[in-house]
């Protein structure tokens, strides 16, 4: 079947679905296939469900389909079709596209800047952490007809990731966040973390398009080399931080300051990305402003939490690398408090080669900050626990235990680690 003909099975449906558990009458079921599970062998009980046709690239699925088999369309690949759906579909609906990658602050730039927009224009993001070769095209294919901008955040593991998704997506402008040592594991170097990034970059200036960038970040250089259409949204050329209070306080240009709801000294740069992009295209100084200030961070991402026993958590787990790791720490560390403070910190997964040595960096990090309260979970720390003066626990669970032993009261808390930690559980034993 033609992807045109496709479309207009799509356009006449309530959408697409690739799982059964969460099947919507009349969607469109895709039967994706993974390590641990194969769509084919679900695409007549996708169809019993409710679905008015299920795409699938095995011919067995036809066959077990038995009086569905009209419904059942047959391509060369599954996810391939997805794809190509979503790449024809972006161009049916005529939004202006942004892409949006970096190492850290993907999601809370994608949600500042959401806010931002709605001031002035129908726009939509992607949900949660769609930001892959199949989250992605399902974002595209839920967005809005009447959208006018459409924020798709991308991200990457491996060289071509973003390549990939900017072939899908075609997007008119570009961001990158920063870069940072973040997948390390699929990158093999940062050589090659900065050459992935900058994916997004090269395909927008082969077509003339506008990219934006941190020109605070060390490897800003590197990103914007060759790229003609730049502008750098860093705090050296707009908003400020004025105090922590332990919320961000910014100082705007015209010398107002303005409280936000965000923690980290990190996330001026995520404010001043929303704050500059908000200009360039014409939304007004004081809706930008009333967009940054209102916005609330949410999913463990820069969340302050206040426990029935005084205690103030700053939780930042949905994940961790060596970079936002150290940024974490000196914004931590720069806090003023008469609280005592402690430091819950997970292992920084996927860094490959380099993971013992950033561990080891960390440590040392913590101890040049002077943390006394340190607890370390997991086996990549676990390794140091006779270097360093803290506690280390090869399992969670222990971690947990300790915790709850110390009766934590009026501490302020960081609460840090990879999304493979969970590190948020701690907040249901820190009273």
């Amino acid at each position: 079947m033609e992807i045109k003909e496709l479309h207009k099975l799509f356009l006449a449906s309530n959408g697409v679905c690739t799982d059964t558990r969460k099947i919507e009458q009349k969607s469109i079921f895709f039967a994706l296939k993974g390590e641990n599970f194969n769509g084919n062998k679900f695409a007549s009980d996708a169809l019993k469900k409710g679905c008015s046709y299920a795409v699938v690239d095995e011919k067995r699925a036809i066959e077990n389909a038995n009086n569905g088999q009209s419904q059942i369309i047959l391509v060369d690949d599954v996810l391939q079709t997805l794809q190509k759906l979503a790449k024809f579909h972006r161009n049916f609906l005529g939004s202006k596209v942004i892409g949006l990658t970096g190492s850290n602050g993907k999601t809370t730039t994608k949600e500042l800047l959401q806010a931002v927009l709605r001031k002035k224009f129908k726009t939509y993001a992607t949900p949660g952490n769609f930001n892959n070769h199949i989250g992605l095209p399902l974002t595209i294919l839920q967005t809005p007809h009447d959208t006018e901008y459409l924020i798709l955040e991308m991200g990457d593991n491996q060289p071509r990731d973003i390549q990939e998704l900017c072939e899908i997506s075609d997007p008119n402008c570009g961001i990158i966040t920063n870069i940072g040592k973040d997948h390390i594991e699929g990158f093999g170097s940062m050589e090659g973390n900065v050459k992935s990034k900058k994916e997004l970059f090269d395909y927008l200036s082969e077509r003339g398009r506008t990219c934006f960038y941190n020109g605070v970040n060390e490897y800003s250089n590197q990103l914007i080399s060759g790229i003609p259409n730049t502008i750098d949204f860093s705090s050296k050329n707009s908003l400020s931080i004025e105090k922590q209070n332990p919320f961000i306080v910014y100082r705007s240009e015209n010398d107002n300051t303005y409280q936000t709801n965000l923690i980290g000294a990190y996330n001026i740069d995520n404010i001043n990305c929303a704050y500059i992009i908000g200009k360039f295209f014409d939304v007004l100084d004081e809706k930008i402003h009333e967009a940054i200030t209102t916005y609330t961070p949410s999913n463990n991402r820069s969340q302050f939490i206040e426990t029935k026993d005084g205690n103030q958590i700053f939780l930042d787990a949905y994940n961790a690398n060596p970079t936002s790791v150290e940024k974490a720490l000196k914004s931590f560390s720069e806090m003023g408090s008469d609280h005592e403070k402690w430091v819950f910190l997970g292992d920084m997964l996927e860094l490959g080669s380099i993971s013992k040595t950033e561990h080891r960096n960390t440590l040392s990090l913590l101890e040049k900050l002077n943390f006394k309260n340190v607890v370390l979970v997991g086996k990549a720390f676990y390794e140091f626990k006779d270097e360093f003066p803290f506690s280390f626990f090869d399992k969670k669970e222990k971690a947990i235990e300790f915790a709850q032993n110390q009766k934590l009261k009026n501490a302020l808390i960081l609460l840090k680690g990879s999304r493979g930690l969970k590190m948020e559980e701690f907040t249901d034993v820190i009273p």
